[in-house]
């Protein structure tokens, strides 16, 4: 009898830890999705200068390569995963948005140089749907 009660015991024991474990995992990562959304909601609706916009955008660039998020058969743009961070910017001059990657590839100090002093606002944030990670950022030109 006592054998069968410390069996059902160990049972529940390891049970409730596998739970716990399963817990403490999610938890983590909703805490660090959460401090993730926060680096960029920051931005939402807040007017910047060209050179934080510069910082975003490289920021970002670095997050996909980080996270090995691939590109286009032109390895040229990022494609849209669940992991992965666009930005999109409208210049006033301009009736498309471009993407980061453009803007990064024909260096940052050019836009620096022309955009620097520029003032521009986040207008728009999307969330993945699995995650609720943010997915892209669409900054205007002021």
């Amino acid at each position: 009898m006592k054998k069968k009660l410390l069996v059902i015991l160990g049972i529940f024991i390891i049970i409730l830890l596998f739970a716990v474990y399963l817990l403490y995992n999610y938890r983590k990562d909703v805490i660090q999705m959460q401090s993730f959304n926060r680096q960029y909601e920051v931005y939402y609706e807040k007017t910047i200068l060209g050179t934080d916009l510069a910082t975003v955008l490289n920021k970002a660039m670095d997050y996909n390569k980080k996270n090995d998020i691939a590109k286009d058969s032109n390895d040229r743009y990022y494609i849209e995963t669940e992991k992965s961070l666009l930005i999109e910017i409208k210049f006033s001059e301009k009736d498309e948005a471009v993407k980061m990657e453009d803007i990064l590839l024909k260096e940052v100090e050019t836009f620096i140089s022309f955009y620097g002093a520029t003032s521009f606002k986040c207008t728009k944030i999307e969330y993945h749907k699995s995650n609720k990670q943010v997915k892209s950022l669409y900054f205007e030109q002021v």
